[in-house]
């Protein structure tokens, strides 16, 4: 296993293999999870799949139990607004 140098500035490269393999190209917003045991590094897009993909089951289940219905759009802003932090590519 390869070290990687940690920058002043805490900026690391991604190798350029490793990006390749799953798909990472410059330009390209990557969100860092905690791990059990490090970090999770994925690409934006997977997140943001992840999160449409619990919505339209959300959804699905909203159609039959109409009492929850004002909490999925509730649980929805909030992973939005949770998301958003992480995959902005405007940061300060």
């Amino acid at each position: 296993m390869k070290k990687y140098q940690v920058t002043r500035k805490l900026q690391v490269t991604i190798p350029k293999k490793i990006a390749e393999k799953i798909g990472i190209k410059p330009g390209d917003s990557i969100v860092f999870e905690e791990a059990e045991k490090g970090l999770l590094l994925r690409k934006a897009s997977e997140v943001k799949e992840g999160l449409e993909e619990l919505k339209s089951v959300i959804e699905e289940f909203a159609k039959d139990v109409t009492k929850i219905k004002p909490y999925v759009s509730e649980a929805e802003e909030a992973m939005i607004e949770g998301l958003s932090r992480h995959i902005s590519s405007k940061r300060p």
